[in-house]
């Protein structure tokens, strides 16, 4: 691989971190946007109600929001860590 490669690579790698980080910091908001949006959960209901309403729905796109950030710093690093001679 020669220099040039290798630096355009770690452009790419470089704009993918930013990216992620920005995700990292803001991706949580979406799933609270989208709920603003769709009107639903107007009150955030507890155990017994919860399943029945439509809350589960809020925590469980905030997890999954939650872990693909964590899926996006963990490619981050397995990328760095095989362009490092």
């Amino acid at each position: 691989m020669t220099n040039a490669e290798r630096k355009e690579i770690d452009q790419r790698i470089a704009l993918l971190e930013r990216g992620s980080a920005l995700f990292g910091r803001f991706g949580g908001s979406i799933p609270l946007v989208i709920a603003f949006l769709n009107r639903w959960p107007t009150t955030v209901e507890l155990y017994p109600h919860w399943q029945v309403g439509e809350s589960w729905k809020f925590f469980l796109s905030c997890l999954l929001y939650f872990l693909a950030s964590l899926a996006l710093d963990r490619a981050i690093s397995f990328a760095k860590a095989s362009l490092d001679p």
